[in-house]
């Protein structure tokens, strides 16, 4: 008996079988999982530790204007959220208030920022500077740490181990721990004191000392609860039962209404 003969495929026949086998492959691989995409406002955030240069990043108040504005010449972001700024690091207050140091470590997520650095605040005239700093810009909060040291005047200067906080929503620092005021005529002591400014041109207005405050000149001192040293006119006014003692050779001359009221002196 003969053979049956074979009869040829038609081409449909093979692509129906590729066909299936490729739908098979597709059905059966895994599928890999793609990373959503990162919005444009986290593109400081890496997997990896990246460098950048002139980092510059800003804050607004809840009216949309610009609160502050940090800047760094070199920034090495870390694998969380944090940024090390370094050489140049100038912080920017909306009160014209100037801060900078050679290091700072940026907390994206927080919206804080540390320093062991030294740090150096220029506001209008007026100079400081100390060791350390830590800031929650958002929160209006900056505080400089230990070994404070500001320029008054030119004839006077202020001093304290610190910390010493700035408030410039308030037009104020509050310098704490063994506060200094010293000049050519004297020198103020207390536990802590207020600077405050003047809103209008930045200048200090006057400096606010509480906590047992001390006035010595020469072999005078005097002693209180509070007193309010006006940087323009010299004079200390003092309050809460002041205790004036006076060397025997001073010429000092007090106006002191009593002694639950206030004396006047100029350091």
């Amino acid at each position: 008996m003969a053979p049956k003969a074979h009869r040829p495929r038609s081409p449909l026949f093979f692509f129906s079988i590729i066909f299936f086998f490729g739908l098979t492959f597709f059905i059966a691989r895994p599928r890999e999982h793609q990373a959503p995409q990162r919005a444009s406002t986290e593109t400081v955030k890496s997997s990896h530790n990246q460098e950048l240069e002139k980092f510059n990043l800003s804050g607004y108040d809840e009216k949309g204007k610009k609160a502050w504005n940090l800047e760094g010449d070199t920034a090495q972001i870390d694998i969380g959220d944090m940024v090390f700024l370094e050489d140049n690091v100038t912080l920017r207050l909306k009160n014209d208030t100037l801060i900078k140091t050679d290091q700072v470590q940026w907390s994206q997520d927080s919206g804080t920022l540390r320093t062991n650095a030294p740090v150096f605040v220029t506001h209008q005239a007026t100079k400081v500077k100390g060791i350390g700093a830590i800031g929650k810009l958002n929160e209006n909060f900056i505080q400089l740490n230990r070994d404070i040291e500001m320029v008054i005047n030119p004839t006077a200067r202020l001093t304290c181990q610190g910390p010493m906080k700035i408030f410039y929503n308030q037009n104020k620092m509050t310098f704490f721990r063994r506060v200094r005021v010293q000049d050519d005529k004297g020198t103020l002591t207390a536990n802590r004191m207020d600077v405050v400014f003047d809103p209008e041109d930045k200048k200090i207005k006057e400096i606010i000392a509480v906590g047992r405050v001390t006035i010595q000149r020469g072999a005078d001192t005097t002693r209180s609860e509070r007193a309010i040293y006006n940087v323009t006119t010299g004079s200390v006014r003092l309050e809460g039962s002041p205790e004036i003692v006076l060397h025997k050779q001073s010429t000092e001359l007090f106006d002191a209404a009593s002694t639950n009221q206030s004396a006047k002196e100029n350091l």
